[in-house]
């Protein structure tokens, strides 16, 4: 063995390179960005689809010409550009091409754009992937995914569809939010190799899969539905694409995956990657002087909260939320001196002020509602969703969930259009100066409403999606503008917990509040579903997990993930009473520093130890392993209906040659075990109570 650099463990040298790109998965990534370039390689023609005037793109571009750019970045990725254009109508289609050198992966971004000085023709089913891939009949193909953020115990659930020929799968966000119904992420799975496909895009898309008689496999990915001409002069892009490429078993790929976003896709306030945050969670409701003593307490106990947080009924005039959004003024009965002083006591004591916003919703009677209508779009009066809005791809457990989506609509509101360039404007420097005026560090941007029916109501029959992609464009614009002007500000983004996730968000805005399911259940089973689905996908998440006088260690360990929100009391969506003088704030302490100690480890890669269950009687346990720092983290969670006393967990990504220093973090005991026992018999792990979990940290033991 190679000996170890200053700094370097013998795991890190001997187990960094487990997740480095394997030679052909970058060939294989090399082929579709060839693909990209000339229509060959990887797939059966130009990988880009839809039509134009009945005619498919794939054959009208291969009768024009077009040019060919690469620039190499500093950012660990090539950018090539390829450009064809028609000369006799000006219409150009391009395709912006990362190439990574340090991933096996492609991402791209297609525009369209009509140069001449008359309309296109009207294109149909715009694609920013349709590709076919060879496949035998016999040939295994299995798409994985997770369910969206539905307020639901199912939330996240990972979810697999095994196509065979003649079958097909065909699935779509829900209703203009990007992960309401279905998170825009996949793992296809071949057997041994595979291709996580990953979409871009804070609106309504589509992914279908189909394999035909022959058992060959067709991908198509873009918006749900596109039927328009362009004007003029006018540009339009699709949804991001990216194809990440993974050979082994299909864990490596989403691992590979949670390391791409966090490289690639992470926020990075000050230049710096972001952390996702413990954030002191708090109801808008409660009066200004209630806020202000929480903060004292927050320092005078030294609890370790890094921000502060605001939320709902904040604003407007006293009464029921949601029905102030557009009045933005803060509530003159509770904050009759404002927000600011909220946010400099947080920022005298530590702390970083986090304020909750729903700037789309525009509320019936509010000013907004009187002085912007030529901004606002609406839903006609007496609109229903009905089966055959959701096609014959959706089965009956997925229409109760999308009914719970649609039902995101209140009577009466409208929604402001970013499409606008003029409203674009106004609202970016709204929250700006709403930045500025509080002393924000987190705007935590919700979104209370589903879209799409307002944006199909504004576009004309020949131009069905426009509003959309004028819409989803602002909000990029609007998030990037603020980012600019407010180098260190983060973003929260909620819409209604966790259905705005996607690639193109994911670099701007972090789910802080993953779900609205908020599970307070003594077995916190929701809690524990969710984060088991979410990190196959995604690092950076959080969700609460109630208010620390009353939770267990259980109950945080439960709901642990990047970040976290605990309260300190309360009951829910409702005005907070003053803290009681009895409380246990070195308790609350104590839960916290656990949970920062190890918090750090949802860095790592991911691995599952047990299987998904909502089984009260079950156990969930998970591993998360850093290779490069030689060390990691076991969570094992007992359910409180379980009669079990023991569990053998073997572990992963472990090298079985070396020999590892196993501590115990509730016993206090620590054990050294060689990597092969722990991953042939397992790592035995005892648990008496009901319920009852674990924290076991590992790493490997240096030589003398």
């Amino acid at each position: 063995m190679e000996k170890p650099g200053p700094g370097q463990s013998h795991a890190a040298l001997e187990t960094e390179s487990a997740m480095q790109p394997a030679p052909n998965e970058m060939a294989r990534a090399a082929e579709w960005a060839a693909a990209l370039r000339t229509g060959a390689g990887a797939v059966q023609g130009y990988p880009i689809g839809g039509t134009l005037g009945g005619e498919p793109l794939e054959r009208l571009v291969a009768a024009w010409g077009h040019y060919h750019a690469r620039a190499e970045t500093e950012k660990g990725y090539a950018v090539e550009t390829t450009v064809h254009r028609d000369p006799a109508t000006g219409l150009s289609i391009g395709t912006k091409v990362h190439v990574h050198a340090d991933f096996p992966a492609v991402e791209w971004v297609v525009r369209l754009t009509n140069e001449g000085d008359t309309d296109t023709g009207i294109f149909e089913g715009i694609q920013a992937l349709e590709a076919a891939l060879p496949l035998a009949g016999g040939d295994p193909c299995r798409v994985v995914y997770s369910l969206g953020s539905m307020c639901s115990r199912d939330d996240f659930r990972l979810t697999e569809r095994h196509l065979r020929p003649r079958s097909h799968l065909r699935l779509t966000a829900g209703w203009g939010r990007s992960s309401s119904e279905v998170l825009p992420f996949f793992n296809v799975d071949f057997g041994g190799n595979g291709i996580i496909i990953g979409i871009g895009w804070t609106g309504e898309w589509a992914a279908q899969f189909s394999r035909d008689e022959p058992g060959g496999l067709s991908i198509r990915v873009g918006m749900a539905h596109t039927h328009l001409k362009l004007f003029p002069g006018e540009e339009i892009r699709t949804p991001r694409v990216l194809l990440l490429f993974w050979e082994g078993e299909p864990i490596r790929g989403h691992n590979a995956l949670r390391r791409f976003i966090l490289k690639h896709h992470r926020p990075r306030p000050n230049g710096q990657p972001l952390v996702a945050p413990l954030c002191n969670g708090n109801w808008g409701g409660t009066p200004a002087d209630v806020h202000l003593d929480n903060i004292s307490q927050i320092a005078a106990h030294d609890l370790p909260f890094e921000y502060y947080w605001i939320d709902a009924e904040w604003f407007g005039k006293p009464g029921p939320w949601p029905r102030g959004a557009g009045d933005w003024t803060p509530r003159a009965d509770i904050y009759p001196q404002g927000l600011r002083p909220i946010g400099d006591a947080a920022h005298a004591a530590g702390l970083k002020f986090l304020l909750w916003v729903e700037p789309e919703r525009v509320a019936p009677g509010t000013p907004w509602a009187r002085d912007h209508t030529e901004w606002l779009l609406e839903v006609p009066e007496g609109r229903a969703v009905t089966w055959t809005d959701y096609g014959d791809w959706m089965s009956t457990e997925d229409w109760v969930r999308a009914e719970s989506s649609r039902n995101q609509l209140n009577a009466g509101d409208r929604l402001l259009n970013l499409g606008n360039p003029d409203a674009l404007q106004f609202l970016t420097d709204f929250l700006s100066d709403l930045i500025n005026r509080f002393g924000i560090d987190c705007l935590r941007q919700d979104s209370n409403i589903s879209q799409l029916l307002y944006w199909q109501n504004a576009d004309a029959p020949d131009r069905q999606g426009m509003a959309e992609i004028r819409y989803v464009e602002g909000q990029y614009a609007l998030w990037d503008a603020l980012l600019e002007r407010h180098p260190g500000l983060i973003i929260d983004n909620c819409a209604s917990g966790g259905r705005k996730i996607d690639l193109e968000s994911l670099g701007r805005a972090t789910p802080l509040w993953r779900t609205d399911f908020c599970d307070l259940s003594p077995g916190r089973v929701a809690a524990q579903c969710h984060t088991w689905g979410l990190l196959h996908w995604i690092p950076l998440n959080s969700t609460s997990v109630g208010y620390l006088d009353s939770v267990s260690r259980y109950h945080l360990r439960s709901s642990m993930s990047s970040g976290l929100v605990a309260g300190l009391s309360g009951a829910g969506d409702a005005s907070q009473p003053p803290i009681p003088e009895d409380y246990p704030f070195d308790r609350a302490r104590e839960l916290l520093m656990e949970y920062l100690s190890v918090r750090e480890f949802y860095y790592g890669d991911f691995y599952p130890l047990t299987e998904y269950s909502q089984a009260e009687d079950a156990w969930m346990a998970y591993q998360l392993d850093r290779p490069e720092q030689g060390d990691g983290l076991v969570v094992v969670l007992k359910r409180p209906a379980s009669p079990f006393t023991e569990a053998f967990l073997r572990l992963k990504a472990l090298d079985p040659a070396v020999t590892y220093r196993f501590d115990d973090v509730d016993a206090g005991t620590t054990q050294e075990l060689k990597g092969a026992e722990l991953t042939i018999d397992g790592l035995r792990v005892e648990l008496l109570d009901r319920p009852d979990s674990a924290l076991i940290r590992y790493a490997v033991r240096l030589e003398d």
